[in-house]
């Protein structure tokens, strides 16, 4: 065993304490001024700044949320309007064909007729 592990056991070996540690403990403690224990809630009470803030910062949360919300809304409602957009412009095309043909039809059963 070299030097310094040898005095490294010898510092941290086992000692008993000395006489009347306990009591002089035990007596500073009972010096120190006691702390009356309040509960979070009643020190956030005592402080109007914190109220203030943690209401500020409540409200923002609240009109972050319904704001994101609202822009939700209307995008899915503007997505329902282009598809209604879109299924509006599909049957106005299979009608306006339909109805060139028909157009053309006619158009070819008079000039048959004048032959």
């Amino acid at each position: 065993m070299n030097p310094w592990e040898k005095s490294l056991r010898e510092a941290l070996r086992r000692r008993p304490a000395p006489e009347g540690f306990a009591d002089r403990v035990l007596a500073r403690i009972r010096e120190l001024p006691v702390r009356e224990k309040r509960p979070w809630f009643r020190a956030f009470i005592a402080m109007p700044a914190l109220r203030w803030a943690a209401a500020v910062l409540c409200l923002a949360i609240v009109v972050s949320v319904v704001y994101r919300e609202q822009q939700e809304r209307q995008r899915r409602q503007g997505e329902i309007a282009r598809m209604q957009v879109k299924q509006a412009l599909r049957i106005a095309s299979v009608k306006l064909n339909a109805a060139r043909r028909m157009v053309q039809q006619a158009n070819q059963g008079t000039a048959q007729n004048r032959l």
